[in-house]
């Protein structure tokens, strides 16, 4: 990959001066690759991060064969440096959201252990996806320990692991 991912070494981080690697039109768009970003890209059930790269409006940001992509409105210049300025209230709404996700799914789990987790989005209608059934008459006892968990104010720590790794832990 060519590009750094300051987003998992500093999520809250909102600008950074970056270096445009590449350039490819794309239709109306323009596909850019810089040396280091600050923004998400789609993926995990999370939509990708909003913001500008210069003067130029982020449509969408993408992995794609290992490689993130910024696709912008506007054309940069391969070689140049630009400020990249990240939109933080719709990044902190999905980091928000993704953290709900994950409490909600873990409490779940102890109450609700015959379920099956699908999938989940955070998407615009964010949802978790299980097979089975969950009694319908534990759901104040659901958001009794969300809102418990919530409370206790945890610490959230972010990790890169492989699968090999989390089946370990």
């Amino acid at each position: 990959m060519k590009t750094t991912q300051v987003y998992y070494e500093d999520p809250y981080k909102t600008t950074l001066r970056a270096k445009v690697l590449s350039v490819v039109v794309a239709g109306n768009l323009f596909n850019v690759i810089l040396d280091q970003t600050i923004f998400y890209p789609e993926g995990g059930g999370q939509p990708s991060d909003r913001g500008t790269i210069g003067n130029t409006k982020i449509e969408y940001v993408r992995m794609v064969e290992g490689e993130i992509i910024h696709q912008v409105k506007g054309p940069l210049k391969a070689g140049e440096e630009v400020e990249c300025t990240l939109d933080w209230n719709w990044r902190y709404k999905h980091m928000k959201i993704h953290a709900a996700g994950h409490i909600l799914h873990d409490v779940l789990m102890t109450l609700a252990k015959d379920l099956t987790p699908l999938k989940g989005s955070h998407g615009k209608k964010a949802f978790i996806e299980y097979f089975g059934v969950f009694d319908p008459q534990r759901q104040k006892e659901l958001e009794d320990k969300v809102n418990e968990t919530i409370n206790q104010d945890l610490t959230v720590v972010t990790k890169e692991s492989s699968y090999e790794e989390l089946e370990k832990e």
